[in-house]
């Protein structure tokens, strides 16, 4: 009967065992383009939420100044008056502009920033672009 160590075989060379240039440079390619998925989603989520918004926004907009028209002291509704409408997730760190050109109670369009986002909104027109 042989030994055990006759069975064994030694080291060819005294290197450790290590991962190579090519696996650790697939590796950190993957990561990459695993983030730049991952936020180009989450951008993409951030400007559907934002129009969601401009369009809730116009919504309440619009019903306020019917209510301020069938009250006969028509203004312009602002972004304080729109509060009881939107709830404060919507309004918390936006700026909310409400154009009426003609002041006829019919609301032309939105203006909603937030988080760096412009987001303007008419019937059938919406507009997303970085504050400027």
């Amino acid at each position: 009967m042989h030994p055990i160590k006759d069975y064994q075989y030694h080291p060819i060379s005294n290197q450790p065992v290590a991962f190579s240039r090519g696996f650790s440079l697939a590796v950190v390619i993957i990561l990459a383009f695993a983030a730049l998925i991952i936020g180009g989603l989450v951008l993409s989520i951030q400007n559907t939420t934002d129009a969601a918004n401009a369009r809730l926004v116009y919504l309440a907009a619009q019903a306020r100044a019917i209510e301020f028209a069938a009250s006969g002291s028509y203004h312009v509704p602002v972004q304080a008056d729109l509060l009881d409408y939107i709830g404060p997730e919507v309004n918390q760190d936006a700026v909310i502009t409400v154009v009426d050109e003609n002041r006829d109670a019919i609301i032309d369009s939105i203006i909603y920033i937030r988080s760096g986002l412009v987001t303007r909104y008419s019937p059938g027109n919406l507009e997303a672009e970085k504050e400027k």
